[in-house]
This record gives structure tokens, sequence and C-alpha cells, in this order.
């Protein structure tokens, strides 16, 4: 049974990191104004990458709790999905690393992914 839990992180996976990075570039910016009203725009990717983040991850879920049969375990993937992706996007968008108990809490949402699967 690992192709339908592979499939079900790639679609939540996906839905997170597009979200996630339209947060990113949007914290990015310098001013609300710049931040909210351009992404209302239909010519932006903000946009379209928070639709689509947002329909694969209802998909993903819907997909998930068929797969796994318990909501939790869905969860679960969906915050190991937001720690990892979260963490990579602000090290390559903003140049900067987890450190101190930072680190220690993305190191224990791993292992409780990692055991949660088992």
């Amino acid at each position: 049974m690992f192709w339908p839990k592979l499939v079900t992180l790639v679609l939540i996976g996906l839905g997170e990191s597009l979200m996630i990075l339209a947060q990113i570039f949007g914290a990015r910016a310098s001013g609300l104004a710049e931040a909210v009203w351009p992404v209302l725009k239909p010519t932006n990717w903000y946009l379209w990458a928070t639709l689509l983040g947002s329909l694969s991850i209802i998909i993903g879920y819907l997909y998930g709790i068929t797969v796994y049969k318990n909501i939790w375990l869905v969860t679960l993937t969906s915050w190991t999905v937001i720690v990892i992706v979260e963490v990579l996007l602000a090290w390559l968008v903003f140049h900067t690393v987890p450190q101190g108990s930072v680190l220690i809490g993305f190191s224990l949402v791993l292992i409780g992914f990692i055991l949660a699967n088992i």
C-alpha cells in the first residue's frame, strides 16, 4: 500500500508548497498594499498558486482519508510537509537556516512522521 500513500503525500506536498511559496513571496514584499492588492489580479502568479495549491490540498485530504482511514495521519502528513517545505523555501528565499529550538522542533516533526507511518 505504498503508492496510494505516496500519491497522498505528493498531492498535499504540491498544494502546501504552492501555498507556502505564495506566502513567503508575499511576506517578502515591502508594503501591505504591495503584498495584498496585486495578488488579486488574475495575471498574478500568487493568485494561481494559491488556487491550485488549495485544490491540491483538498484533493490530497479527500484521497488521503480513503487511503489512511484516519484523519490524524493525513493531518500529520500535511504538518510534516509544511515544516519541511517552509524551512527549505525560507532558506532559499531569505537565506536563513533554523537554529536552536526551531531545529529541535523540526527534527521532532520528522521523527513523528516516520514513526506514524511505520
